[in-house]
């Protein structure tokens, strides 16, 4: 997936969330992502889960998608191959 450092995302609702979220992704890892959640965007009880980490959650790269500031969603970006010599 092409996603990168600082993109909005949208989140379906997962195992851990049963609301559905928007957010920053803060950092890339392999095969999940550092996301910011958007103020107001979980309910009271899943926002005590992540308080700690200053609303910050792990979430796999297969559940985010990537969307505009209106919360649209984007067509993936084509990844760039360089060729190797």
């Amino acid at each position: 997936m092409a996603l990168h450092e600082n993109n909005r995302v949208f989140c379906k609702k997962t195992e851990l969330f049963s609301d559905s979220f928007y957010g920053t992704i803060t950092k890339i890892y392999e095969h999940a992502a550092l996301v910011k959640v958007e103020p107001n965007q979980l309910t009271k009880k899943e926002t005590d889960k992540i308080d700690s980490f200053g609303d910050l959650v792990v979430i796999r790269l297969s559940e985010l998608q990537l969307v505009d500031e209106a919360g649209n969603l984007l067509k993936e970006p084509a990844e760039e191959l360089e060729a190797a010599e």
